[in-house]
């Protein structure tokens, strides 16, 4: 997949931020950022697009599951297997943007359309939880 948009002018601090989030360890395979053994902890846009920074749409991920993943995720397309545990947040998180919510009908998650009003509260929450989280930040002395 051949990426679209530019970075923004913060993206270190976003990417250190999701790096950090992640305890400094890959999303996929949990191994520490190591450049020794070729694990080196990236941020990865699972849609390709480098000017979103949405947090679903970030995975801090080695240069060995980065280049494992990329290209491989197209998330509008329907996965009907169940989805491994680290990319369970940023699936749910993609659908929530596009105005669905996962909800669990027994052992199966089903896509359930939100009303106007509840899409707008959760763009208006993830946009407050990325303020704060920006504001939150501790400042380098």
């Amino acid at each position: 997949m051949k990426g679209k948009g530019e970075y923004p002018p913060d993206w270190p601090e976003i990417a250190a931020q999701v790096k950090a989030e992640a305890g400094g360890k890959c999303e996929r395979c949990n191994h520490p950022h190591d450049q020794a053994s070729g694990h080196v902890l990236t941020v990865h846009h699972l849609d390709g697009d480098k000017a979103n920074v949405a947090r679903w749409n970030l995975a801090a991920l080695c240069q060995r599951c980065h280049l494992k993943v990329q290209g491989r995720v197209f998330l509008p397309q329907c996965y009907m297997f169940e989805h491994s545990e680290w990319f369970m947040p940023h699936v749910v998180g993609y659908y929530q943007s596009q105005g669905f919510d996962l909800v669990m009908v027994g052992a199966t998650f089903m896509l359930v359309r939100l009303p106007r009003k509840e899409k707008e509260l959760v763009s208006e929450a993830n946009r407050i939880e990325a303020a704060n989280a920006i504001e939150s930040k501790p400042t380098e002395a």
